[in-house]
C-alpha cells in the first residue's frame, strides 16, 4: 500500500520548486550544508530574510564569542564545492582558533562559506530578502508549501526550520516596558550610537541589567565601554552606574569536577550537582550553561566589587528589585532566548503559531515533533536553546548534523527520487 501511494504521489503531484527548503540562511543552515556537500546534489532552496547568506545575527554583534572559534566549524567538510575554502584564511583562521574570536571575524568566516554555498546553489537556490511567514506540510500530498511575506508561495518535498532565536519581552519587566532594551540591541553595532546617547541622556540615573547570563555580561561590557567613551568625550557629565540584578548565583564553567570543588566560591556561584551538571563525556562542569572566558572573568570581577561603576544586586524574583527598576533610566533585559519560527500548519490545521510560547521540539535526528510524533516532512535545526534536562552534556546534538543529513538522504531513496 505504501509503495502504491508513493507511485501515485509521484505521478500526480505538480513539479515542486525544491527537494529541501531551508527556512533561514544563517549560521545553522550554512554550517549544516557545509558538513554534508552531498545534499547539494538535490534541489536545495534557502530562504533568508537578510541580504547575505552565512552570518545571520552574528554580523550585528560587537562582542567576542563565548565559545572558541573552532567549535563553530567542527562539522565542516572541505570537499566538493568547499575545496577552495580550505585556502581561505578568513575561514581557516577561525576554524582552527582554540580561543574565542571577535564576532566580526566569525561573521566574515561565515560570509565566506555562505558565498560558496550561493555559488553552488545558483541564483535559483537562494532567496535573499525573503521572509517566510507560514509553512504548510501536507502528508497526503508529500508536499510542503512555503508562504512568503510578499504573498507568494513556493513548494518543496521537505522543509528544515533554521530560523534562529530571539528575545521576547519578559512578563516580569512589563511595568517598565517603555525603558527596556533587549540585550541583543545593546550589543548590536547598529544600535551602539543610540545606546550611547541614551546613557548620556540618563543624567546620572542608573542603568539596570536584568540577568547574569552570557548575554548579560556581554551587555555589561558594552555599557562599561560606552561609559568610558562618554567620560572622555564629555568630561564632567553625569554618567549612569550599572546595576546587574541576578536571580541567583551564576554557573561558572570548570574543566573538571575536581577543579570545581577546589574553585567554587559560596555565594558567587551555584554549587554543581555531579549527577546533572557534569558532562559525562568530558567531565566539564556546566559545560554549556556556565559562564566562560571573558564573561566568566567579568562576572567574577563584578561579584568581587572590582568593576568601578558597576554593582551586583540579588533578587530571587525580579519584583524584589522593583525599586531599582523604577529608579533606572534604562533597563537591559538579558533573560534568555526563545526559538523563532513561522506559523506551522500540518494537514491544513495550525499546530503552532509563530508567537507561540511553546518550545519547538525535535527528535534526536532533527525531525519536528508534533504532539510528540516525529513529522516526516519537517525538520528543526537547533532553533531552540538546549533543553534544560540535557544541557551541559556534550552528547546532546553532537551527531545531529550527521543524523539529519542521513535522514534527508534516506527520504529521497524511499520516495524513489
Amino acid at each position: 500500500m505504501t509503495g502504491r501511494q508513493l507511485t501515485l504521489a509521484t505521478t500526480t503531484r505538480p513539479t515542486l520548486d525544491s527537494d529541501i527548503a531551508f527556512i533561514g540562511g544563517g549560521f545553522r543552515t550554512t554550517t549544516f550544508l557545509a558538513s554534508a556537500p552531498a545534499l547539494l546534489l538535490r534541489r536545495v532552496r534557502v530562504y533568508e530574510r537578510g541580504t547575505t547568506m552565512g552570518p545571520g545575527g552574528f554580523a550585528r554583534y560587537g562582542i567576542t564569542t563565548t565559545s572558541i572559534g573552532s567549535r563553530f566549524f567542527k562539522h565542516l567538510d572541505l570537499s566538493g564545492p568547499f575545496v577552495p575554502r580550505g585556502r581561505s584564511s578568513a575561514l581557516t583562521d577561525v576554524a582552527r582558533a582554540e580561543q574565542p574570536v571577535a564576532m566580526d571575524r566569525l561573521a566574515t568566516a561565515l560570509t565566506t562559506l555562505g558565498r560558496t554555498l550561493q555559488d553552488a546553489l545558483g541564483a535559483d537556490g537562494v532567496r535573499l530578502g525573503s521572509t517566510v511567514v507560514a509553512v504548510h506540510a501536507d502528508r497526503d500530498r508529500h508536499r510542503v508549501d512555503v508562504r512568503l511575506a510578499d504573498g507568494s508561495t513556493e513548494s518543496g518535498r521537505h522543509a528544515v526550520l533554521a530560523t534562529g532565536r530571539t528575545e521576547r519581552a519578559h512578563p516580569e519587566l512589563a511595568c517598565w516596558r517603555p525603558k527596556v532594551l533587549l540585550s541583543g540591541t545593546v550589543i548590536s553595532t547598529a544600535h551602539r550610537s543610540e545606546t550611547k546617547d541614551r546613557l548620556l541622556a540618563a543624567g546620572g540615573r542608573p542603568v539596570v541589567v536584568a540577568g547574569s547570563s552570557h548575554s548579560a555580561m556581554s551587555a555589561l561590557q558594552i555599557l562599561l565601554d560606552l561609559r568610558a567613551e562618554l567620560r572622555a568625550e564629555h568630561p564632567g557629565a553625569p554618567l549612569p552606574s550599572v546595576q546587574v540584578v541576578r536571580r541567583g548565583p551564576a554557573r561558572l564553567m570548570y574543566d573538571s569536577a575536581d577543579l570545581a570543588r577546589c574553585g567554587q566560591v559560596p555565594g558567587r556561584e551555584r554549587p554543581f550537582d555531579p549527577a546533572s551538571d557534569v558532562c559525562p563525556t568530558t567531565g566539564i562542569v556546566y559545560r554549556d550553561s556556565g559562564l566562560r572566558h571573558r564573561s566568566r572573568a567579568l562576572y567574577c570581577a563584578l561579584w568581587a566589587g572590582e568593576l568601578p561603576g558597576a554593582t551586583l544586586v540579588d533578587a530571587p524574583v525580579l519584583a524584589v528589585a522593583a525599586d531599582r527598576f523604577e529608579e533606572a533610566a534604562l533597563v537591559v533585559q538579558a533573560l534568555g532566548y526563545h526559538g523563532q519560527a513561522p506559523d506551522l500548519y500540518v494537514d491544513g490545521a495550525l499546530v503552532r503559531p509563530g508567537d507561540s510560547p511553546d518550545r519547538l521540539l525535535a527528535d534526536d535526528d532533527g525531525a519536528l515533533l508534533v504532539n510528540g510524533v516525529a513529522h516526516p516532512l519537517l525538520s528543526v535545526l537547533r532553533v531552540e536553546p538546549t533543553p534544560l534536562d540535557r544541557r551541559d552534556n556534550t552528547a546532546y546534538a553532537s551527531d545531529l548534523y550527521q543524523r539529519l543529513a542521513e535522514r534527508l538522504a534516506a527520504q529521497f531513496v524511499e520516495a524513489g527520487a
